[in-house]
């Protein structure tokens, strides 16, 4: 299994005992984090898959692994190449792991509950005012969520407006003038997922810009990416944790654990 969105998915339906190897790059749930690790999501590492008789291989659907795939499957090795990537990606490709393994009831279970959270996040910020937002996925060069994103998704139901809705691409380089000209009124940068990367509300890099709303009125977050980059069945999650730092007086702050780097049970939650 490499896409820990899909591995969030088979925690919560209850299936971690079947897994016998990782991707590179998590968060994973805590029973299987020290698995064996079968490489990246482009680039799975076919011997070692092989080594761990595994018979099935679980990816997010990625153009870039499509020729690991074909040499998997011509192995004898079944892939399922989901969309994990994508807001309702998520919902069908919790669906397809459900029928899959004979958990049907229980996919839907989890679709009803999270699409009813989900719903009253958007009740509640329905009737407020839109707040312009930005969020950074990258920099140097820098690279916004845009529309298409399940970020561009979440901002727009929890009562923001993505200043990068105007974009081709879901994520899309962007230059630093064309941020500061739609003056965001929250910013919100997961760029740097490092050891020691700055999180919580601070200036940092663009405090140097006075004149931006979000920076004059503290309004510029650093978070992990795991927080909000990795959809998942963590998307209600996700949407209440949006609705925060766009507006906090409804949703209430967010604390320090919000901004800081996941740990995911077993059953596929965050804490």
């Amino acid at each position: 299994m490499l896409s820990p969105a899909i591995g969030e998915m088979l925690g919560a339906l209850g299936l971690l005992d079947r897994v016998v190897g990782i991707g590179q790059f998590g968060p994973w749930p805590g029973t299987i984090a020290r698995l064996p690790v079968v490489g990246g999501y482009n680039d799975p590492n076919i011997e070692q898959v092989l080594t761990l008789d595994a018979d099935l291989v679980l990816n997010a659907d990625s153009q870039a692994a499509m020729s690991a795939h074909r040499r998997l499957r011509a192995m004898g090795i079944e892939v399922m190449a989901l969309d994990s990537a994508t807001y309702e990606g998520v919902f069908r490709s919790l669906k397809i792991l459900g029928e899959k393994f004979d958990r049907r009831t229980a996919a839907e279970r989890i679709t009803a509950r999270i699409r009813g959270q989900i719903a009253e996040v958007g009740r509640l910020a329905k009737h407020l005012d839109k707040k312009r937002v930005v969020f950074v996925v990258g920099r140097d060069p820098i690279y916004v969520a845009g529309p298409g994103s399940h970020v561009d998704r979440l901002i727009r139901l929890a009562g923001g407006e993505n200043v990068a809705g105007d974009m081709i691409a879901p994520y899309r380089q962007i230059s630093l003038e064309a941020i500061l000209e739609r003056r965001p009124e929250v910013i919100i940068d997961s760029s740097d997922n490092g050891r020691d990367a700055l999180r919580g509300r601070h200036h940092g890099a663009w405090g140097q810009w006075l004149f931006l709303p979000a920076v004059r009125d503290n309004r510029v977050y650093w978070i992990d990416p795991s927080q909000l980059v990795i959809p998942g069945i963590r998307l209600a999650h996700m949407a209440r944790l949006m609705g925060k730092l766009i507006h906090p007086k409804v949703f209430g702050e967010p604390d320090a654990q919000d901004f800081e780097k996941l740990t995911i049970a077993d059953d596929g939650t965050s804490r």
